[in-house]
């Protein structure tokens, strides 16, 4: 179709930017997510909507599901008196109750509210779900009454083919059923031919061309939701398509004809809150003066009954927002200036729970001593270390031995009272083949978080001797001073530079780093976007290593117990060894 009389910038939008339902076959759309290895989330905010959400399960996601096209699927439900929530679970979704999400915010205020929710949900819990900020969440609505593939299709069928996009609208025909079951064509979606559709027109022409700006089926990447703003009411599509083209532009932005669809439509006197919501979401993002911080109502005056009805007007922070704002800070590590060793740090004070701190002076951990000096010996021995767990493979140990490294730490544990080495390599031999250290840097260099999660994941299980060898170390009081040689072997193994916080050894530090493994055949044709994001200590998969911990194992605890397969005892042990309890004393 052509829009020969639309301006010049809406007449290229609508024909670059849309699309139909049948470009994009269920086959088709499972050979790219495979080959791409996207992981699609729908949700589904279901509230009483026993009647239809069964069929929208049914026929009109199962299909998607079944191609592997679809990861996982949420109904997110508020304790429905019909059995919502139940009639989902039979039909495979797994159903999340909005009261216990971010219980501190109180009930839920709405729909926008239930799929924040749900996206704070999936977000706060990466470490079991698709975790890359270019993985698609699906909104559809449970109470469409003409379930049907294409209205999941034609919302992630474009997301799936065309990296460029951000966001995929649906639109549809909105036929309207009367009381005596008489269909009227093109008569339905009242409130965006009255509301919506002449507020874009005067505040947001650039978005004019979306026919249905009002519907709850669309899709986008995770990182884009995750920095929008969720009207809690019926304002969640129209706020969430003006902050999208505001953050974005337009031409990351689609919209894809789904065919048909019918629902329960609402009596007349029930649109006008529903408006009020529309039109609060809007005013907020005008920029005028006068909207600007302007108190928007949260009530409407009906005549008919006599009284107002609430309307909520609130808005919930973008997740990113709400995340960090919730977040404990990162304890920067105390680092100890040894010469010639980078890295070297007190793993004491940090809090662990309640009011207790882990006490300095106990664990230590470095890179390896291949550059120390006698003036760094003298420092060492300062610090009245006892025992030295050297995590490294045996390659790196004889390499380190080849070269000459450790010739001063070797003439330091000789003596009387020097430390005693014990070898302990996290990594079995057969991880240091080419194919093996290769995946290990294609995890580590992801944008996304959840290969370098799967990696870490690994790597415990693989440490799990070695730690459990050091854990029973702390049982003896007599020799608690100790230093873990921390070197993880890794694909960029060219020197022991790379596990350390940019703040701790600077920028300077990182980029001559990154210059230095470019010149290394191990990372020809590596991006240096890549090697960045290996190269030192990424805050988000910090956070979410923790998140993991959290999640799978149920605490710390639980984690050195199951993975790490150390005793509970041992566990009780080192916890009297290694925490103290803050009472207001300075503890340096």
């Amino acid at each position: 179709m052509s829009y020969p009389n639309a301006d010049p910038e809406l007449r290229h939008w609508l024909d670059t930017n849309t699309y139909h339902h049948k470009d994009f076959p269920i086959s088709e759309l499972a050979s790219i997510v495979k080959e791409k290895n996207v992981k699609i989330t729908v949700i589904i905010p279901a509230k009483e909507v026993a009647k239809h959400i069964g069929g929208v399960l049914k026929k009109t996601v199962k299909p998607l599901v079944d191609t592997h096209v679809v990861s996982k699927v949420i109904a997110i439900d508020a304790n429905s008196a019909d059995k919502t929530g139940n009639v989902a679970a039979a039909n495979g979704a797994t159903v999340l109750q909005r009261a216990e999400i971010a219980p501190e915010l109180g009930p839920s205020l709405g729909k926008g509210d239930a799929m924040w929710r749900a996206l704070l949900n999936i977000s706060s819990s990466q470490g079991r779900d698709g975790c890359s900020n270019n993985d698609i969440v699906a909104f559809l609505d449970g109470d469409t009454g003409d379930p049907d593939p294409s209205h999941l299709i034609g919302i992630i069928g474009p997301l799936i083919h065309k990296d460029k996009l951000q966001m995929v609208r649906g639109c549809f025909d909105r036929p309207f059923r009367s009381a005596n079951g008489d269909i009227q064509p093109h008569q339905g979606g009242r409130v965006t031919e009255i509301l919506a559709r002449p507020l874009l027109n005067s505040h947001f022409p650039e978005l004019a061309g979306f026919r249905q700006p009002l519907a709850g089926e669309f899709a986008a990447r995770r990182g884009l939701l995750k920095d929008l703003k969720f009207p809690v009411g019926y304002g969640v599509e129209i706020g969430t398509l003006i902050d999208a083209s505001r953050l974005v532009g337009m031409a990351p932005l689609a919209e894809c004809d789904l065919g048909t669809r019918q629902n329960d439509h609402k009596d007349l006197r029930q649109l006008g809150s529903m408006a009020l919501t529309i039109l609060n979401a809007v005013e907020r993002r005008l920029n005028h003066p006068g909207a600007l911080g302007k108190a928007l109502s949260d009530k409407m005056w009906l005549p008919w009954d006599g009284n107002y009805q609430i309307v909520s007007a609130a808005e919930r922070p973008s997740v990113n927002e709400y995340l960090r704002a919730k977040r404990k800070p990162l304890v920067e590590p105390p680092f100890i200036d040894v010469p010639e060793m980078l890295n070297f740090r007190d793993i004491g004070g940090y809090p662990t729970t309640q009011n207790f701190f882990v006490r300095r002076g106990l664990i230590f951990r470095s890179a390896n001593f291949d550059d120390l000096t006698a003036m760094g010996v003298r420092r060492l021995q300062s610090l009245r270390i006892k025992a030295v767990f050297d995590l490294r493979s045996a390659h790196e140990v004889e390499k380190s031995k080849a070269t000459g490294g450790d010739k001063e730490f070797n003439a330091w544990s000789a003596q009387e009272y020097g430390p005693k080495r014990y070898h302990v390599p996290v990594f079995a031999e057969s991880d240091h083949s080419p194919e093996a250290m290769a995946k290990r840097f294609k995890d580590y260099s992801a944008e996304g978080l959840c290969e370098i999660l799967s990696s870490n994941s690994s790597q415990f299980s693989d440490c799990s001797a070695c730690n459990h060898f050091a854990s029973r170390h702390l049982l003896v009081p007599a020799v608690t001073n100790f230093n873990p040689l921390h070197s993880r072997e890794r694909p960029d193994r060219v020197s022991g530079e790379y596990e350390y916080t940019e703040r701790g050894l600077g920028t300077k530090w990182k980029a001559e780093t990154v210059k230095r493994l470019q010149g290394s055949p191990i990372f020809q044709g590596k991006s240096v976007e890549s090697i960045q994001r290996m190269v030192g200590a990424r805050h988000e998969v910090m956070e979410a290593t923790v998140d993991m911990i959290e999640n799978d194992f149920g605490g710390v605890e639980e984690f050195l117990t199951g993975m790490m397969n150390i005793d509970k005892r041992t566990v009780k042990i080192c916890k009297e060894v290694l925490q103290y309890e803050n009472r207001g004393l300075l503890y340096v």
